[in-house]
């Protein structure tokens, strides 16, 4: 009878051929984010460049806002103030004693020849209350 032949088996991998793997794996792994560090190095000081111009840009378009809208508003009160104005002066104009004597002559209106005077009675006092004020109506002493 033929023997087979033994077949050698796998030896695990020595603590070196493990170390020396790792230390492959880290350095490849090392190499690829040092590919990076460059252009996010860049990306950074773009960004703290970048930050303050963006900072200052929408401070000054809000400024510009308000700024329109003070213009706005000061034009606003100005044209308020002409038309208080000249509301004035029609009231002023409608209130004047030459257009109401106008007025009652052509109503035949004319002074009293005769004033009466005539005494108002005072008016009686209010009884005190003694009660509750909200529920007054309901608790008396």
């Amino acid at each position: 009878m033929i023997a087979h032949k033994a077949v050698p088996q796998a030896k695990p991998p020595a603590r070196v051929h493990v170390r020396a793997r790792e230390a492959a794996r880290r350095r490849g792994r090392r190499t690829r984010l040092q590919h990076y560090a460059m252009p996010a190095r860049i990306a950074i000081a773009f960004a703290i460049g970048l930050v303050p111009v963006m900072i200052y840009v929408l401070l000054m378009g809000n400024l510009t806002a308000l700024n329109y809208s003070l213009a706005q508003v000061t034009e606003q009160k100005s044209t308020l103030l002409e038309e208080t104005n000249q509301l004035d002066d029609r009231i002023a104009q409608l209130e004047s004693r030459e257009r109401l004597a106008g007025v009652a002559s052509r109503l035949h209106m004319h002074d009293p020849r005769v004033y009466a005077v005539v005494d108002v009675p005072n008016p009686a006092p209010a009884p005190a209350s003694n009660g509750i004020a909200f529920l007054g109506a309901f608790f008396h002493r």
